[in-house]
């Protein structure tokens, strides 16, 4: 069975595929792969050298995002949208219904 391997410039795994195609990938077969991969792959943990997939010696695992993503903010930029729409639409509604009741003119 074949892997399809995509690389860096370092020649570092960036993703791989055992079914369908990657574009400009490079395959390896599976048997020359570490018996752990699939559990602790992540970009650039692993090395494609000589046909073989070995762990990176140099790899640094990326530090955690701490605080809102970008889809967090788009998120609460929405909402707070809505809140405000929703309360020009309460006035409105109070208006009117005092209108009704008669109690402005």
């Amino acid at each position: 069975m074949k892997l399809q391997l995509e690389l860096n410039d370092k020649n570092e795994i960036l993703q791989y595929a055992t079914i369908g195609e990657l574009a400009n990938a490079v395959e390896c077969d599976i048997k020359n792969m570490p018996d752990d991969f699939h559990t602790n792959f992540e970009p650039c943990f692993y090395l494609f050298e000589s046909g073989d997939i070995i762990e990176n010696p140099d790899y640094v695992a990326p530090e955690p995002v701490i605080g809102p993503s970008q889809q967090d903010k788009i998120n609460a930029q929405i909402m707070l949208t809505q809140a405000k729409q929703k309360e020009d639409q309460d006035k409105f509604n109070a208006q009117i219904l005092l209108k009704l009741a008669g109690g402005t003119k």
